[in-house]
């Protein structure tokens, strides 16, 4: 090997080196910043946010995205799934993401058909990792809510009223059920009716039965009157029983999934060791149009068979 390839070699190794030990500082030095952020917030100094980002935060939902708009039902399914992840950009900013990974994959690809193939589950990975984003984030949010429902009671226990007790989870409870809280208790504080506030919660949080439960429950109390201490006991007591539920149901069903996961991943773990152990021998399924028409009907009956093990292994509660 020439000296000046082996020169540049240890010059890239080098330097990928030190860029990926200046990543990880820089990502440690961010956690330990979101964490003395997180403490000042929860003791109660106020400077875990700035003014700033309050204002961002408290009237970002009154902006119209217009490519989402543009786009009907489509659009409409990528700012939901925006929502849900509760990020800082809009449906064009991820459409262009989209759009940049897909076609960088397609170029780095071989030309022709290959390359498209490359590329389009390539730019399905930006909606990906905001569809996994906000399941996360949904699931800590219906996780946290029992425990907020519970600190709302004694607060109103207390004699504090319903706006208190929404500071309160917001000073006391972790993200992201303290931001919701949090952003609701500004609202109104700024002149909000609740009712607005409280729709403007769901819409951040689509999807999630047990809030738009607690939502409706409120609203209906401000309405008819009742006891709402005992309206929010009822309700953590209930999705703390849907939980255990769940699990268990889980923990039932494994067997039944796990069987359809290794049933499913068979085929494929069979037709890679034939591809690497005797490639000739799938020629003629590429090649000949009877086997063109095999492998159209493998994988269609592949796809029904995945379909019908998943519907069989899922409980509807």
């Amino acid at each position: 090997m020439p000296q000046s390839v082996l020169v540049v070699i240890l010059a890239v190794v080098f330097t990928a080196v030190l860029a990926t030990g200046q990543g990880l500082y820089w990502a440690w030095v961010a956690k330990r910043e979101r964490e003395q952020e997180e403490l000042l917030r929860r003791l109660g100094s106020g400077q875990g946010f700035s003014e700033d980002e309050n204002e961002v935060a408290l009237f970002r939902d009154q902006a119209v995205d217009q490519v989402a708009t543009s786009l009907g039902n489509i659009g409409e399914s990528l700012q939901t799934a925006l929502r849900k992840a509760d990020v800082t950009y809009d449906v064009s900013t991820l459409l262009t993401r989209m759009a940049l990974i897909g076609a960088g994959g397609a170029v780095v690809a071989p030309a022709g058909p290959v390359g498209a193939i490359i590329g389009l589950p390539l730019a399905y990975i930006p909606l990906f990792i905001v569809q996994q984003q906000g399941n996360i984030r949904i699931k800590k949010l219906v996780e946290q809510l029992p425990d907020s429902l519970d600190l709302m009671s004694r607060a109103l226990s207390a004699g504090l009223g319903l706006s208190d007790a929404f500071r309160l989870v917001a000073e006391e409870m972790p993200m992201p059920i303290a931001a919701e809280f949090g952003r609701v208790q500004e609202e109104v504080r700024f002149g909000r009716d609740y009712r607005e506030a409280f729709l403007k919660l769901l819409e951040r949080n689509p999807g999630v039965f047990d809030l738009r439960i607690f939502v409706s429950s409120i609203m209906l109390q401000r309405d008819t009157g009742g006891n709402l201490i005992e309206i929010l006991k009822n309700i953590a007591d209930t999705i703390r029983s849907r939980f255990l539920f769940d699990a268990k149901l889980a923990a039932m069903t494994a067997e039944a999934k796990f069987s359809a996961i290794i049933l499913g991943s068979l085929p494929l773990f069979v037709l890679v060791i034939l591809a690497l152990g005797n490639p000739e021998y799938l020629e003629p399924l590429v090649e000949t149009r009877t086997g063109v028409i095999i492998v159209i009907s493998c994988l269609i009956s592949y796809t029904l068979g995945i379909l019908l093990m998943r519907d069989l292994s899922r409980v509807e509660v």
